[in-house]
């Protein structure tokens, strides 16, 4: 269980939920924020309005009746200045409940105050705006602070107050509120953000378990879910795609090995052949000269396929850097050509050099790979040619003044559909499997990878009458 709850907590699943009931509660406490800060300026600014409007008013009905409060003498209906001006100012107390305290001053005495005042005064701002809204903090009045609106004009100072403890009850039963139901959201948030999580992974569950039944038994498998274009099918499809990658490098390095066995085998076979043969009795010395001969042949046959591997090993992992230098191809060319000519006249073949005219093959590469290209290529059109030929080799400037390389033979006729393969390791026509050849199928394949890595072009080309071409554009 301690296990399983481990692998929980780092779960996607959970990190997902978990971020999910954050997100969920950030937003609740913002929400929650506004609201609390909206009620609030929203509820002082009514109070305000309505404060500023009883001011405006009791200051309109002392003005409109005319009567002359500051020589005010007690009568029969009137005892006091007190009750006139309560008659006078009765509709805007009796119809405004944001009237709490009002008290009337003219000429800084007080004619009037709401009993609720009782002994107490309030303080007149010592500014003498028309109208200003102010607070004051009177405990014998009321605990909460009162918000007041004092009016002064003609001598008139008006204050009407109002405590805000109704606002402050709202907002605390606000915040209390919040305080019970915080937990509540939060505990759905978890549990929404936990069912909506399970429901948006399923589907990676279900990729998950399929790829975990893959090997290297059914790699033809694919996964299910390519026809949705969401995240997940795009996934699918990167894992499809991956799964192809993989079965064709398993089936490539499957051939490769099983062909460079089988390339390692066969010499191996006639050597061991060879010197059982010469255990097996007295020879005399010409016969074990020949043996010797024999098997020294087939060493060097494998110590070129053992080389051709290793080269290859060492461009697939990309270990070899290129050493570029400024090439002269036609020297290069003809200095090879030179060295490969007794080996042509032993097959009547003759090797047929058109240079260009000007002194201007000048490459920029590596001298060594691009030597062996080119003794990779002369070789093979020496081995798979038709006695009795020429081999033409052309390096001139085409008309887009790139450097070119070019070698025809005549060999038997390939076919079309197989020209591609040829660049692969191994892969040989059936006219090249006479073992006398001495070819094991790399040739093409380490010269395609040197041009690749050098970022040049190489092409071949072949007709119905067996005209064979390696065409490299530098």
């Amino acid at each position: 269980m301690q296990i399983n709850l481990e692998k929980f907590f780092k779960s996607t699943r959970f990190k997902t939920t978990l971020w999910y009931s954050s997100l969920f509660l950030l937003l609740e406490i913002v929400l929650g924020t506004i609201i609390y800060f909206y009620v609030n300026q929203t509820m002082r600014k009514e109070l305000d309005v309505s404060l500023t409007k009883q001011a405006e008013s009791i200051y309109s009905f002392i003005r409109e009746s005319e009567v002359n409060i500051l020589d005010f003498e007690p009568d029969s209906v009137y005892s006091s200045a007190d009750e006139l001006v309560y008659d006078i100012i009765f509709e805007a107390l009796a119809f405004n409940p944001n009237n709490t305290f009002v008290q009337i001053s003219i000429k800084d005495k007080v004619f009037f105050r709401t009993a609720n005042l009782e002994n107490n005064f309030f303080k007149t701002p010592p500014n003498q705006d028309t109208l200003s809204l102010v607070n004051y903090n009177e405990p014998a009045l009321s605990e909460y602070p009162i918000r007041a609106a004092y009016f002064n004009k003609d001598n008139y100072k008006i204050i009407v107050a109002f405590p805000l403890e109704s606002i402050s009850r709202t907002l605390n039963n606000l915040e209390k509120l919040y305080i019970i139901i915080a937990p509540l959201f939060l505990f759905l948030s978890f549990i929404g953000g936990a069912f909506f999580s399970f429901k948006a992974l399923a589907r990676i569950n279900k990729i998950i378990k399929r790829a975990d039944e893959i090997d290297t038994f059914n790699l033809d498998t694919l996964l299910d879910g390519e026809v949705f274009e969401d995240e997940y099918g795009r996934l699918v499809k990167t894992l499809n795609r991956m799964l192809s990658r993989i079965k064709n490098s398993i089936e490539y390095m499957n051939h490769f090995t099983i062909s460079a066995s089988h390339e390692l085998k066969t010499p191996l076979t006639i050597l061991r052949g060879e010197l059982e043969l010469a255990l097996r009795s007295s020879k005399t010395n010409e016969q074990y000269h020949e043996i010797i001969k024999s098997s020294y042949e087939e060493t060097l046959r494998l110590i070129n396929i053992v080389e051709r591997l290793f080269f290859i090993t060492k461009l697939d992992n990309s270990i070899i850097q290129l050493n570029r230098t400024k090439i002269d191809l036609s020297k290069l060319i003809t200095d090879l050509i030179a060295g490969f000519k007794s080996i042509a006249e032993e097959k009547n073949l003759n090797l047929v050099l058109e240079l260009s005219k000007e002194n201007n093959l000048i490459i920029d590469a590596d001298a060594e790979l691009i030597r062996q290209v080119l003794i990779n290529l002369i070789d093979n059109a020496i081995k798979y040619s038709l006695e009795n030929n020429e081999i033409l080799i052309k390096c001139d400037r085409n008309e887009s003044d790139v450097v070119y390389f070019s070698i025809t033979n005549k060999s038997e006729p390939i076919p079309k559909e197989i020209i591609s393969k040829l660049y692969e390791r191994f892969y040989r026509a059936e006219i090249s499997r006479n073992r006398n050849l001495g070819g094991v199928g790399l040739g093409l394949s380490v010269v395609k990878q040197i041009i690749d890595l050098h970022g040049f072009i190489i092409k071949i080309e072949s007709d119905e009458q067996g005209y064979f071409t390696a065409i490299i554009l530098f």
